[in-house]
């Protein structure tokens, strides 16, 4: 009987723990101390691309009639702090994904971008470049719109962090 009762102590004593240990945290997590914020994404308009997004990276997008990219399907830019800020764009091409990597490989080198890192595979591509205190990022990945792998088209996403 003593052995019963004593293993409800016990419980009594667990759950009084257990809900003082969550009292103390909630007060901790709400006690009006400022919590860090995440930066926040600011969007371009729908199928534009972001201001400040250097427009010589957009390589095989459609050209609008005003010779704006055209197919754009996202564009944002977030500002980390005040000498970094990210610019990221994705659009659609009819180019291969081979192609654009190849385009893309001119393009770093010949702006003076060191390629410190690139994948090659069947789902996706990627190319990784710095210069100086700036990193670029490109992901390929091939659309299937005629049924031949590596001929529908790819989608591109590009992102230009700037220091």
């Amino acid at each position: 009987m003593n052995t019963k009762r004593d293993l409800w102590v016990w419980v009594g004593v667990i759950v009084v723990v257990v809900v003082a240990i969550g009292l103390i945290v909630t007060w901790f997590l709400h006690s009006g101390a400022p919590q860090p914020s995440a930066p926040v994404p600011v969007h371009a308009q729908a199928g534009q691309v972001v201001s400040g997004f250097p427009m010589g990276l957009v390589i095989g997008a459609a050209t609008g009639t005003d010779g704006s990219p055209a197919g754009v399907t996202n564009s944002y830019s977030i500002t980390y702090s005040s000498s970094t800020k990210q610019y990221t764009a994705e659009w659609t091409s009819r180019s291969t994904p081979a192609e654009l990597y190849a385009a893309y490989k001119a393009y770093i080198a010949a702006h003076g971008w060191t390629l410190t890192n690139q994948a090659n595979t069947a789902a996706f591509m990627g190319l990784y470049a710095v210069n100086g205190s700036s990193s670029l990022n490109v992901v390929l990945m091939p659309l299937s719109g005629s049924g031949v792998p590596g001929t529908g088209g790819a989608k591109v996403s590009v992102s230009y962090i700037g220091q």
